[in-house]
């Protein structure tokens, strides 16, 4: 009888956790930190966007009209050290606003921020922000 009753109190319990599902979220819900980056402008005028979420998850968008589709998550240890390195870099302190032709930009979203560094070219950006945006483009290849 004890052996019944215990496999049923496991089978309950696994059972129960075949509901645990993370909460998925999309950049315009999510209320936590959040980097968004991209670029821009050109011939066509068109933007290419990326939304980085605390939580790892990761979405992009190609129009300005489009909705943000989820691409991949990421290791929390890779999105720890990225958010660490905005507080590193100082990047919250940058205060650029110059796009061009072709601009790029980082945006920097959160419960009591939302700081927006925009360039047009790599000589008018400081070398912390052009090394961030590197960094976040190779982290979505």
């Amino acid at each position: 009888m004890k052996k019944i009753t215990y496999f049923f109190f496991l089978l309950t319990i696994a059972y129960s956790f075949s509901f645990c599902k993370t909460q998925q979220y999309t950049p315009a819900d999510y209320q936590k930190g959040q980097i968004v980056f991209g670029s821009g402008g050109g011939f066509t005028g068109g933007v290419t966007e990326y939304a980085l979420l605390e939580n790892g998850q990761l979405f992009s968008k190609a129009n300005m009209g489009a909705d943000f589709v989820a691409v991949k998550k990421l290791k929390s240890n890779l999105v720890t050290q990225l958010f660490k390195n905005i507080e590193v870099l100082k990047l919250k302190e940058v205060q650029l606003n110059d796009p061009g032709n072709r601009y790029y930009f980082i945006q920097i979203k959160g419960k009591d921020i939302d700081h927006k560094i925009t360039w047009g070219n790599n000589e008018t950006a400081p070398k912390q922000v052009t090394s961030f945006y590197k960094i976040l483009n190779h982290i979505i290849k």
